[in-house]
């Protein structure tokens, strides 16, 4: 049987710390720029370091793994692995997709590689991923766990709130005049993963908002496999603690996480956002 191997990049968290096939996943790291001081996979900075607003040249810079990056990641899995898939966080956000189909394009002949746009990021990618190892471990083939993977993405679904739009406007997601008018403002705009592209479907007044409309969201599914929160730094404790207990109470059948926003994903949204995950159970016709 060929091995397979995994890899993501590090927007991504995991819901489980153990899964079956966890050992056949590897990480590429983002670089980060921030006052001149180049920050290897982020290694010495904290998300508490970063400030409330990108501005200037002075502003932290999150850098995505180059081709050559991928590629020197990619040759060195071929060592232990005859055939590798990698996971990356939605294309609309970064150059991280479309670095690493280049590296699987230059390695034709010598490692069979499939590159997958989740559209999607944190609790989500890392989702997907454990659904890609259990189905490895189980013994399924490259091809049946690109379709699996595929099918769960498309049943994934994710929103975020950006109470800051500088990092959106850094990152070339919104338009800088809108992200200046937006932060001074204090608006707090809701955005969808739809499409590969991020849409902004809502506006919040206030915190308060926000966990009623997630709340409201997750409603909207009826046969749930997983609902992941990611709280901002620092956390908005209350808030989260009433949207747990409502989860829980509702969809007990539900498994339920919540995550600390990351270094790579507060660089490509904000310290402040807020984001829910909701994975959706795949059914057999789909």
């Amino acid at each position: 049987m060929r091995k397979i191997g995994i890899l993501v990049d590090n927007t991504a968290q995991f819901p489980r710390h153990s899964f079956p096939g966890q050992n056949l996943i590897r990480i590429a790291s983002h670089d980060v720029i921030y006052h001149g001081t180049t920050y290897s996979g982020g290694d010495g900075l904290k998300v508490s370091q970063l400030p409330l607003f990108a501005r200037g040249k002075s502003a932290p810079q999150l850098i995505p793994p180059s081709p050559e990056k991928f590629n020197q990641i990619l040759s060195g899995m071929s060592t232990e692995f005859d055939e590798v898939l990698v996971l990356v966080h939605s294309s609309h956000l970064s150059s991280t997709f479309q670095n690493a189909s280049l590296a699987a394009s230059s390695l034709q002949g010598r490692l069979p590689v499939i590159v997958i746009d989740t559209n999607t990021f944190s609790a989500g990618l890392g989702m997907l991923a454990q659904v890609a190892a259990e189905s490895i471990h189980n013994g399924a083939n490259l091809g049946e766990v690109e379709h699996i993977v595929r099918q769960q993405a498309a049943h994934t679904y994710t929103v975020v709130c950006c109470p800051g739009l500088s990092y959106l406007s850094q990152n070339g997601i919104v338009d800088p005049a809108q992200a200046l008018v937006g932060e001074f403002l204090s608006m707090m705009p809701v955005f969808s993963f739809e499409d590969e592209r991020l849409t902004p479907i809502e506006k919040m007044r206030n915190i308060r908002n926000i966990t009623e409309f997630f709340i409201e969201f997750v409603e909207e599914f009826d046969n749930l496999n997983h609902i992941a929160v990611i709280q901002s730094v620092p956390p908005l404790l209350p808030e989260t603690r009433s949207m747990r207990q409502i989860f829980l109470e509702n969809y007990p059948q539900t498994s339920y996480s919540e995550h600390n926003l990351n270094l790579a994903s507060a660089l490509l949204f904000s310290p402040k956002m807020v984001g829910l995950i909701v994975v959706e159970a795949v059914s057999e016709n789909d």
